[in-house]
């Protein structure tokens, strides 16, 4: 029991730790433009919506948050993409018990009950610590989107062959 509960331990410990590493951002510019299409995320109630539409899942801001870019929105979300996968995998531990205990033992025995709820325990600690991730992500990704952009335009003029050239400084809400 106490080797279970020892190797979980140094799992968990073990991917949250990996998921703090800093991350590869040799393709992060700062200053570089931020993508026009981009539309804030906002968060009613627990949940996200994106465009007016509403996110089944945190896993669907993955795109907005790689268009962006941005080395600390793309952290803090391996960081919760890991938690989330670690969490799967200890949900699966009390199956692994009763698959491998002897069958001697006694039924009588707590053992299972405390890697059961154990298990239980240690997945919705995981959740609520890479929900915290993706929040935090939201945060930083909605303040990047929130910054002031500075452009210039061409477009053509219908009906004749000349552009009109425009410049603007626009601060999103």
């Amino acid at each position: 029991m106490r080797t279970i509960c020892s190797i979980l331990f140094c799992v968990c410990f073990w991917s949250v730790s990996w998921a703090q590493r800093p991350g590869d951002s040799t393709l992060y510019r700062p200053g570089s433009a931020v993508p026009a299409h981009l539309m804030p995320i906002e968060r009613s109630y627990g949940a996200y919506f994106y465009g007016g539409k509403r996110l089944r899942s945190p896993h669907s801001m993955e795109i907005p948050f790689n268009e962006l870019n941005n080395p600390t929105v793309n952290r803090h979300f391996r960081t919760f993409r890991t938690l989330a996968t670690v969490g799967q995998a200890v949900a699966v531990v009390p199956l692994i018990y009763v698959l491998t205990r002897p069958r001697t033992t006694s039924t009588r025995s707590g053992e299972y009950w405390t890697v059961y709820f154990g298990s239980i325990g240690i997945t919705l600690g995981l959740s609520l610590i890479g929900n915290g991730q993706v929040k935090k992500a939201v945060n930083e990704y909605n303040r990047a989107l929130a910054n002031a952009r500075f452009g210039l335009s061409a477009q053509p003029v219908n009906g004749t062959t000349q552009t009109a050239l425009g410049l603007s400084l626009t601060k999103r809400l």
